[in-house]
C-alpha cells in the first residue's frame, strides 16, 4: 500500500513539475516575443518631425536625414510669397511624433504661376453663363459694367481695364470685368457718303 501511495505521489509531482515547466517556458516565450516586437517596431522610440517649411529641397533633405528621417516630394504648387523650390507644406506636420526612417512628404513651390485661358464669351453668352464659366476657370469677377445693348448679353470681357480676346492666357485668379447690355436698344445711325453725286433730275 505504501509503495502504491508513493507511486501516486511521485506521478503527481512529475505532473506538477511538467505543468510548472510549461508555465515557465510559456512565460519566457511571451517575454521574449514582446521584447522582440518592442525592438522591431521601436516601441516607445519616437522622433519629433522638424519644421522644414520655407527651406529649399536640399536643405530640408539634410535636416530630415540628420535625425533619421527620409523625404519624398509629393506635389508642386505655386506661392508668390515664397522662393522657387521652397517647401510649402509637409506631412506629417511639424511637431508630430514618428518612428525612425519614416518618410516626410513635401510640397514644393513650382515658381511658375499657373495660367488660364479666356473662354469664348463675348457676343456668345449671357451674363449668368459667363459668370459661371469664368469662376469655374478660377477667375475672380469685378462688378459688372453695363452699356446700351441687349439685356444681360455679354459684349466684352475686360482684363486690367482693356478688352481681352478669347483664347488669351492670363494668370489664374486674375480679376475680370464682364461688360453686358442694360436693355436699352442701341441706336444705329447710318453714315451718309458726302462724296456721292446726286443727279439733279432726282429732285424733279
Amino acid at each position: 500500500m505504501a509503495k502504491g501511495k508513493n507511486g501516486k505521489i511521485s506521478g503527481l509531482v512529475i505532473i506538477l513539475l511538467n505543468v510548472l515547466a510549461i508555465v515557465v517556458i510559456g512565460t519566457i516565450l511571451v517575454l521574449v516575443t514582446f521584447k522582440w516586437i518592442k525592438s522591431y517596431t521601436l516601441h516607445g522610440q519616437y522622433i519629433t518631425v522638424p519644421d522644414v517649411s520655407g527651406m529649399y529641397e536640399e536643405e530640408a533633405k539634410q535636416a530630415l536625414a540628420a535625425i533619421g528621417l527620409k523625404y519624398e516630394v509629393l506635389d508642386y504648387k505655386y506661392d508668390k510669397m515664397m522662393v522657387e523650390g521652397g517647401v510649402i507644406e509637409q506631412k506629417p506636420k511639424p511637431g508630430a511624433f514618428v518612428k525612425d526612417g519614416r518618410k516626410v512628404y513635401l510640397t514644393l513651390n513650382s515658381g511658375k504661376e499657373p495660367m488660364k485661358t479666356i473662354p469664348d464669351l463675348a457676343d456668345n453668352s449671357s451674363l449668368r453663363a459667363a459668370e459661371s464659366r469664368l469662376q469655374a476657370a478660377g477667375f475672380k469677377l469685378a462688378p459688372t459694367v453695363y452699356i446700351d445693348g441687349d439685356l444681360d448679353w455679354v459684349y466684352e470681357i475686360r482684363y486690367q481695364g482693356e478688352p481681352i480676346d478669347a483664347g488669351t492666357e492670363i494668370p489664374e485668379g486674375s480679376t475680370l470685368t464682364i461688360v453686358v447690355g442694360n436693355g436699352t436698344p442701341v441706336e444705329v445711325i447710318e453714315d451718309v457718303d458726302s462724296t456721292a453725286i446726286i443727279d439733279a433730275d432726282f429732285f424733279e
